[in-house]
């Protein structure tokens, strides 16, 4: 038993001395384990949308998140920045945003974009949804007799322009206000397709400015716009909307003694929302790729039911389609407010000319 003992003394001497060898020689030896794996980083998309469709794209951004969204293991998240349309293009063009995709109303602003940086849309945007512009009219003693507001904006304004309280939203500011302005010029000049010369005539910029006495505001936002609308009664009897946002007012209105309808002009103007993944330098491949699946997300038949249904917007899906025996829609449900869904007709898209035209001769003629 002695002998084992100092045996085993032994060794461990020896193992003393050989550890205190290396050390002096290698430094300081121990285990040490593994490094564990870490969590891949998120992939971020910044995606820039326009006003009147965040309740919408908020919604559907929270629902987004539930499915779990990666690629290659990395998770995907959504960030949005809301403004109005031109803003949005203006934040691109003078302030150095750098969104990963961008939906503002209309591709009235994806041409403006195009039109500096051509090269940030190679990839071809996609709609996301359809809303035709409208008006709002209260039933109220200074409507009365109106069959039509579209039909108070005539060549020689009526006299009853005077006792009516209008909204319109800036066409400088607002994608709503632009589609008024080429609506009302293209009422004036009777034509579907305004051309440079009637974006600039004289007679027009007269018309704006008598008009612009009959005006109580220009709001930045048509969406403001509209909100005013239906909380403070006695500020306007009609303004110039989108059909979606008429819908939600339908709703909005519900025990409010809100008495309103929708009206359709002879020949409107759609904005259709564009989904446009930027081809930008600070845009990664993974970026596209995730802004990619969330187009998809929203494209698919059940987003696009929840966006017709819930929120008013036609759906760009041709996989669904209103009903207007639907009482679990908007259009379903307020189909007796004056809704048309077939459009007798549509404006031609303006040229980035013609808008810019356009929007100079209503600053001349308003001051604004």
């Amino acid at each position: 038993m002695l002998r084992i003992s100092r045996a085993i003394a032994g060794i461990y001497l020896l193992a003393t001395l050989l550890l205190a060898i290396i050390t002096v020689a290698f430094g300081p030896v121990g285990w040490a384990p593994l490094p564990l794996p870490t969590a891949a980083p998120p992939i971020r998309v910044e995606f820039a949308i326009s006003s009147e469709k965040e309740a919408w794209l908020r919604s559907a951004i929270e629902r987004f998140a539930r499915t779990n969204p990666t690629i290659n293991g990395r998770t995907v998240e959504v960030r949005i920045r809301v403004a109005g349309s031109r803003d949005l293009i203006t934040a691109i063009e003078r302030d150095d945003y750098q969104p990963t995709a961008i939906s503002p109303a209309s591709a009235l602003q994806l041409t403006e974009l195009q039109q500096w940086r051509a090269d940030l849309l190679r990839e071809a945007a996609q709609p996301l949804a359809f809303t035709p512009l409208v008006a709002l009219m209260r039933e109220a003693s200074s409507t009365d007799g109106i069959a039509n507001p579209w039909q108070l904006w005539q060549r020689q304004l009526p006299v009853q322009i005077n006792h009516v309280r209008i909204g319109i939203s800036s066409p400088a500011k607002s994608n709503g206000g632009l589609q008024s302005v080429i609506v009302l010029a293209a009422q004036y000049h009777q034509t579907s397709s305004l051309t440079i010369e009637q974006a600039r005539d004289v007679g027009l910029r007269e018309w704006l400015r008598q008009l612009n006495e009959c005006v109580d505001d220009w709001p930045d936002s048509t969406g403001a716009l509209t909100t005013d609308f239906i909380i403070r009664p006695g500020v306007y009897d009609i303004i110039t909307t989108y059909e979606n946002l008429a819908l939600q007012t339908f709703r909005q209105g519900e025990g409010r003694g809100l008495r309103v309808r929708v009206y359709y002009p002879a020949a409107t103007i759609v904005s259709d929302h564009p989904y446009a993944i930027l081809t930008a330098p600070w845009v990664d491949n993974a970026e596209r790729e995730a802004a990619r699946l969330l187009r998809n997300f929203l494209l698919s038949p059940a987003e696009q039911t929840i966006a017709m249904r819930e929120y008013g917007f036609r759906p760009a899906n041709p996989q669904v389609t209103i009903d207007l025996n639907d009482p679990t829609s908007l259009f379903g449900h307020y189909s007796d407010y004056g809704l048309q869904l077939d459009l007798a007709a549509q404006l031609a898209t303006p040229s980035p000319e013609v808008v810019t035209e356009l929007i100079r001769t209503w600053q001349s003629a308003t001051g604004r």
